[in-house]
């Protein structure tokens, strides 16, 4: 009968053969369930009495079954492999799972090509978990429209930040951070990226996650001529008060570099246990005249005994 063909054997399989076309033409390597979910609901008539999370669950079946999908061990809630992606790389799999979250701090130095390091984490960073939800109830919204308060009443999966400890041998250590004005999307994929300008930002708040701060400041030396624009931009829009006192001191002092912003930065200036370059570590007397921090790596401290 018409009403009850959302049950019949038939029904399931233009579903399943449908979503199969959709994931074939994504460049996502992986899905949620979430995605999965919102992808059958879309495909049902809201007059069919059948459940839609009964629907969701014969099709996800099928899926598996024929190992369109495979299931992701340790991801929760429930992720899924593509059939034919297992060249993705980690960071495309996790950009796929959490759509708020960009590669960051050495991972993202490594994609720039500003470290030769090859690290073993793949650094993430992802919005505060309030954040985080506030972005999931908008998108939710854009993607089921006046029918998101049905897909919520069916039990189907819904949007919310997923754990997701490793990916193959490839441990993954999320940061929260905002992300406004943070990343870039690469072209042609999914894959989420810190701004070169971000980057140089993380490498002074985060030194550890960067390769330490020696290696933050070889890398300054050598690259930040090359992008002094897009560093001050980012630094002066979107860095605190110490992130301008740090990159400042950093770009004039260090690198010998000059910009109109740095004399607006200057007034963020201040004596205190807590104004070191390295934020992670020991305070030390030696500091800059000019910024008013402690300089605290060795390796600079010529440069405030006046032994340049």
């Amino acid at each position: 009968m018409e009403s009850n063909i959302n049950s019949n054997t038939g029904f399931v399989e233009r579903i399943v053969g449908r979503i199969a076309d959709t994931l074939a033409s994504t460049s996502a390597p992986a899905v949620t369930s979430y995605e999965l979910a919102r992808q059958v609901f879309g495909l049902l008539d809201a007059a069919q009495d059948e459940a839609p999370k009964k629907v969701y669950q014969s099709v996800l079946l099928s899926l598996l079954n024929t190992h369109l999908l495979t299931p992701m061990e340790l991801v929760t809630p429930k992720a899924y492999l593509l059939f034919g992606r297992s060249s993705a790389s980690p960071s495309e799999v996790v950009c796929s799972l959490d759509p708020f979250a960009y590669v960051s701090h050495l991972s993202a130095m490594e994609h720039h090509g500003l470290t030769d390091r090859f690290p073993k984490i793949l650094y993430m960073t992802r919005p505060p978990a309030a954040e985080w939800r506030k972005q999931a109830a908008v998108r939710a919204a854009k993607d089921l429209g006046e029918r998101l308060s049905s897909y919520e009443e069916a039990g189907l999966p819904k949007l919310v930040p997923p754990k997701i400890p490793s990916v193959g041998n490839t441990v993954i250590q999320f940061y929260e951070r905002s992300q406004l004005g943070a990343f870039r999307l690469v072209g042609g994929s999914n894959l989420r990226v810190a701004t070169i300008g971000r980057v140089f930002l993380d490498m002074l708040r985060e030194p550890a996650l960067c390769g330490g701060i020696q290696h933050v400041v070889d890398i300054y030396k050598r690259e930040a001529k090359r992008y002094l624009k897009l560093i001050v931009d980012e630094v002066d829009r979107h860095g605190q008060p110490i992130d301008k006192v740090r990159v400042g001191y950093m770009l004039s002092d260090v690198c010998k570099l000059d910009a109109p912003e740095f004399s607006s930065w200057q007034q963020f200036a201040q004596r205190g246990g807590s104004r070191k370059l390295d934020a992670e570590g020991e305070y030390v007397p030696n500091y800059s005249e000019r910024w008013l921090l402690s300089i605290n790596v060795p390796s600079l401290t010529h440069l405030e005994d006046g032994d340049e």
